[in-house]
């Protein structure tokens, strides 16, 4: 990696947690309506494992095998109203009166999830998490006393690979870019559409460093 490219960094800032139904097969990769406001977010957890496997020979190590696993998000934030949670986890909102109706069965649903990170030099990090699954909020509650307590939630997600391989002749976890070195084109907005292999050169291009300018001007 080129010394002019940035390499370390310190977070600060979350944003544009958005959230869009996809659905996901071999034959195809298929967004379902637009991207809409997930969370207004105070934190986010990714966890990410991968898993080896070790053979040895004649007291040594012979091969290494190993395989990532999906990734688990955890998005801390304002609480999800009732509607809306219930769109999260298949759940039944009955026409007439608005009520939720959980008959407690899982409904397997994908989405894709995007965010925004920012570093404290001003530059930012952004990803569309491509295939997940919602793994239920986490809720608490609290009487209301005379403190000024108030609870948010906890939405756990699961990132998988999809199925469908993009033009790249490759599936996909996530897409991100840092605006450091890959900046987002003048027309094009991040959350607008879910951004993957195949439609990532239309949202952004490479950012031209000076030394890169130079070299083209000589």
């Amino acid at each position: 990696m080129s010394e002019t490219v940035k390499k370390f960094g310190m977070l600060r800032g979350l944003s544009d947690i958005f959230i869009c139904e996809i659905e996901d097969s071999e034959a195809e990769y298929k967004v379902i309506g637009t991207p809409q406001k997930l969370i207004p977010a105070g934190e986010l957890t990714i966890s990410k494992t991968v898993e080896k496997a070790e053979t040895y020979f004649d007291n040594s190590l012979f091969e290494e095998l190993a395989s990532e696993n999906p990734s688990e998000l955890s998005l801390v934030g304002a609480a999800v109203r009732a509607a809306f949670l219930a769109w999260l986890e298949g759940k039944q909102v009955d026409e007439t009166t608005g009520a939720i109706l959980d008959s407690g069965d899982y409904k397997s649903k994908f989405f894709a999830i995007s965010g925004k990170r920012g570093y404290t030099d001003g530059t930012s990090e952004y990803f569309w998490f491509n295939k997940c699954t919602f793994g239920g909020a986490e809720e608490t509650g609290k009487t209301s006393d005379k403190s000024t307590d108030s609870a948010g939630m906890t939405l756990p997600f699961t990132a998988h690979k999809t199925t469908f391989k993009f033009k790249n002749g490759k599936t996909s976890k996530v897409v991100k870019i840092d605006d450091a070195t890959t900046k987002l084109k003048s027309d094009a907005s991040w959350i607008a559409q879910v951004v993957t292999p195949d439609n990532i050169a239309e949202i952004c291009e490479k950012v031209v460093t000076t030394e890169a300018t130079e070299a083209t001007e000589e």
